[in-house]
């Protein structure tokens, strides 16, 4: 095995990615290994540990993760949900749950099968050009997870490499046209044949015209299923090669604890960022008054906008918990406001004019509708403001 690791080179082309020819030999011979527990239950208390630890608050918690966990010890997983709701973070949360490393690579409209398998790399060496083989994400991610493996299994290195695998997250993955990108992945996704080998025509020899991919291998993909308008669809037959699981906004009966876990998140950025050692988040934000009468108006303003109304006659505009993590943010920010040392609600009121309105855009009349009938019983001129300018220029299709 290569003492570096595969994952420090990326397409900058300083490095010929197939100067490690043994990640080919183990990735081979370590492809047949399968996952070295298949416990639902500890693997999932273990993630829903590791998803408190982040303060990531998650519907159905218990059979969200149960369902992730079995996705996963199946097979390859998509993640798809409203944005801001935690797919991301729950990806890694996944990984490390079952002891495995991970990097995250952002699908774009852009991707080809050469982002995806690899191809030819221009490059200038000693001033001569010339093309050079380059690995795409996958094939990388799989040399790389091989490595971990081999590592992993070998008593004298293990010491060194906790890990049984190396996995790869993609994240939004429908803002590429997949069907398209993944070329000859979609055959050896499949399954349920013989295994082969991910071939790679841009191969140097036999030795690296293929590479396998091992059972331990996993691609988690997160997906926005709201802004449809910029994401491409799936076939029916790239959909069976992945299972799909979806993460919603937390219950209205969770609200309570979703403000207290995204003012704790938010508190703790600030003193990592600004705060400094005298800052104490709980005193200081968390459970400050201020603090407290803001999030009442939060919480106000989700239960009347982001649930179905009783009649099902509108739908709810599923708002995030990172968007009010990022409200938070902005309260932490302007808590020593001289001009207003008693209240917050006027930077709540900035915050959401500027953090949570321009994201509703893509919302339907109704919803607008319902959003500004609430708000018209609210002290926040600059939000209302601000949603009116996003109705009048959805009107006239600016």
């Amino acid at each position: 095995m290569s003492s570096e690791s595969l994952s420090q080179y990326t397409s900058s082309g300083d490095v010929a990615l197939f100067d490690f020819r043994d990640d080919y030999i183990a990735a081979h011979t370590v492809a047949g290994l399968h996952l070295e527990s298949a416990d639902v239950a500890t693997i999932a208390a273990t993630a829903r540990k590791l998803a408190d630890d982040r303060h990531l608050l998650l519907p159905d918690v218990d059979a969200l993760l149960e369902r992730c966990v079995v996705a996963l010890l199946s097979g390859h997983l998509v993640l798809q949900g409203p944005p801001g709701t935690g797919k991301t973070t729950l990806a890694y949360v996944l990984a490390e749950a079952f002891n495995a490393s991970a990097h995250l690579e952002t699908a774009t409209a852009d991707w080809s099968t050469y982002d995806v398998i690899g191809g030819l790399h221009p490059t200038s060496r000693q001033g001569l050009e010339s093309l050079e083989p380059w690995l795409g994400h996958v094939p990388r991610a799989a040399l790389e997870c091989a490595g971990v493996i081999a590592r992993h299994q070998d008593e004298d290195e293990r010491k060194n490499e906790p890990r049984q695998a190396h996995w790869l997250i993609i994240d939004e993955f429908s803002r590429a046209e997949i069907d398209k990108a993944i070329g000859p992945l979609y055959t050896v996704l499949g399954g349920g044949g013989d295994d082969a080998p991910l071939p790679l025509w841009f191969g140097e020899d036999e030795k690296t015209s293929a590479v396998w991919l091992p059972k331990r291998f996993r691609i988690i993909a997160t997906m926005n299923d709201v802004d449809t308008n910029y994401v491409y669809t799936f076939s029916q037959g790239l959909t069976r090669r992945f299972q799909f699981v979806y993460v919603g906004v937390p219950a209205k009966d969770q609200i309570e604890d979703e403000l207290q876990q995204a003012r704790i998140s938010a508190g703790e950025w600030f003193k990592a960022t600004y705060g400094g050692a005298d800052f104490d988040v709980a005193a200081d934000f968390v459970d400050d008054p201020r603090t407290m009468d803001a999030t009442t108006v939060i919480a106000g303003l989700l239960k009347e906008i982001r649930y179905d109304n009783p009649d099902r006659t509108r739908p709810g505009w599923p708002l995030g918990t990172a968007q009010i993590v990022d409200v938070y943010r902005q309260l932490a920010l302007r808590r020593t406001d001289a001009s207003h040392p008693t209240s917050l609600l006027n930077a709540l009121d900035l915050a959401l004019a500027d953090r949570v309105i321009p994201q509703a855009g893509n919302l339907l009349t109704a919803q607008l509708e319902a959003a500004e009938a609430w708000l018209g019983g609210q002290a926040l001129p600059h939000t209302i403001t601000a949603l009116q300018h996003l109705r009048d220029a959805s009107a006239t299709g600016y």
